[in-house]
């Protein structure tokens, strides 16, 4: 069974994540109604790439140092390999992004993008003494509260930032708001390292052997990002191809900014569905490293999947249902609910596909990662800009349901023989009870709407989602309480394969 101390830490990483998630959605809706959807494009256009640092310092970088620290009892040697090498991966970062920032807005069909992505260059800085000290906090149980404080502090200061900077900052230059509220919130990595720093940490040697050969550190980093950052991947694919195709495709590039700043409406919605996501899968690496056996791995990996599979559905299916007051409470208008009610199909997909690919990787289990990976970035690629020029933003938002339906397809293939039949009929429950939500909140919700009496469109919708997200939860969670008490525990298919052999052994010896 799984550690109750790490469990204790999971929690607290989930519930952090939530609010980093939820912060993360809502400084976007201020941004939005004061600057506009061209704002938004401008300030989302070159989020990605915050985005790559945001995956890099929070997740990536912290769990694959948790488990070189882990895997090497803390030594010297593998303390200084790992410090000399985020600094050169660091600096290498910042290279790119501060000299090559001309080139990199120019392909972005916006050359006045510059200055903010040559700011975004600045983060990468802090960073190796930050996720040095996440990582060796996050290898502990009584001390992998302290990763999600951290990262809480600084989304905090960067929203913060943000909002100082739309109430305060008087300029009607959109790019001006952009580059601003990105170099304000450079404090939030700096706040949150000076924490890190005042606390004691625990990363005393436990063996003073030398290391034989250098472990894999940026091939660890370099596939758990393509796993942990794939919807971030996806963004900076669009961040490439949407702007550009809508214009080639004949709109005019003010309507094709508005379009594309309606479509970055659905990253933060998406990412605040799936907070939940990183939390159990960085719990979950550190446990399988040191697990003693194959079954003990098994154990932990569909205890983990049980999680996944009770939150991811009823997440999904609830999101398409209420997408559309969700699009107006927040943004004001219902503006690209279509394209919203097809990305939410991604909360599905993403979190199989997270837990499958970051357990692959702490495996090195890396040509397999390589295939599902390598096949939704190929699809997205290849369908984003024909089908943006033929479907516009809905057809950019199919584009990546698709990628991402093909990569958790390969993933679950590749894992069948690991996934225990306790884990199938958990998923086949939390889709009855998620679909047993959906139709109570579509047959439901509206007769409890009609005593709904606001006059003011966007309080009504927000009213309107307060009690379909109200009968959503009660629906789902008495569906699935009632499941629960009739079901067996996710590691229940190691202990029945035992009593199975126990018995076919003891009628052997009778005979």
């Amino acid at each position: 069974m799984v550690n109750a101390s790490w469990m204790k830490g999971t929690v607290i990483l989930t519930i952090t994540s939530f609010f980093i998630k939820i912060l993360s959605m809502v400084y976007k809706i201020p941004y939005q109604n004061i600057v506009g959807d061209e704002g938004l494009y401008v300030f989302q256009q070159v989020y990605p790439l915050l985005g790559i640092y945001m995956i890099l310092s929070t997740v990536v970088l912290p769990t694959v140092i948790s488990d070189l620290l882990l895997t090497y009892q803390y030594s010297e040697d593998i303390k200084l390999y790992i410090k000399r090498s985020l600094w050169i991966f660091s600096i290498f970062i910042f290279g790119i992004l501060f000299l090559g920032s001309n080139q990199i807005a120019h392909l972005m069909g916006d050359v006045q993008l510059a200055t903010s992505i040559r700011i975004i260059g600045l983060f990468f800085l802090p960073m190796p003494t930050l996720v040095y000290l996440r990582g060796v906090a996050q290898t502990r149980a009584n001390t992998i509260y302290r990763v999600g404080i951290s990262n809480t502090i600084e989304q905090i200061v960067r929203v913060a930032a943000i909002v100082l900077v739309l109430v305060q900052f008087n300029s009607s230059d959109i790019y001006e708001i952009a580059y601003s509220s990105y170099l304000l919130g450079i404090l939030g990595p700096l706040l949150a390292l000076i924490y890190l720093s005042l606390l004691k940490r625990d990363d005393s040697p436990q063996i003073f052997l030398k290391m034989k050969s250098h472990p894999q550190l940026f091939k660890k980093i370099l596939f758990l990002f393509l796993c942990a950052g794939i919807l971030i991947i996806f963004q900076l694919i669009d961040s490439f191809f949407i702007f550009n195709s809508l214009v080639r495709g004949g709109t005019s590039a003010l309507e094709a900014m508005q379009l594309k700043g309606i479509y970055d409406r659905g990253l933060p919605i998406i990412q605040s569905a799936t907070f939940f996501v990183s939390a159990i899968a960085s719990s979950t690496v550190p446990q399988m490293s040191k697990a003693k056996d194959e079954k003990e791995q098994n154990n932990i990996f569909n205890s983990a999947l049980f999680f996944i599979i009770l939150c991811s559905i009823p997440a999904a299916v609830g999101l398409f249902t209420v997408v559309e007051q969700l699009n107006i409470a927040l943004f004001t208008d219902s503006s690209g609910t279509l394209a919203l009610k097809i990305l939410s199909a991604q909360v599905l997909f993403y979190p199989f596909t997270y837990l499958i690919t970051a357990v692959s990787q702490q495996e090195n289990r890396y040509s397999q990662l390589l295939v599902s990976v390598l096949a939704g970035i190929f699809f997205k690629l290849i369908l984003t800009a024909p089908l943006t020029q033929s479907f516009g933003i809905n057809g950019a938002a199919l584009s990546s349901v698709i990628a991402i339906g093909v990569m958790c397809l390969i993933n679950i293939v590749q894992f069948r023989k690991r996934i225990f039949k306790q884990s199938i009929f958990n998923f086949i429950k939390t889709l009855i009870s998620a679909g047993c939500m959906w139709v109570c909140i579509d047959y439901l919700s509206p007769t409890l709407i009609s005593y709904i009496a606001f006059e003011n469109v966007r309080l009504f919708n927000i009213m309107s989602l307060l009690v379909q997200v109200f009968v959503g939860i009660v629906t789902y969670a008495i569906f699935m309480m009632l499941f629960i008490l009739t079901s067996k525990s996710p590691s229940s298919g190691v202990k029945g394969r035992k009593r199975k052999k126990r018995r076919n052994n003891s009628r052997r010896l009778k005979k």
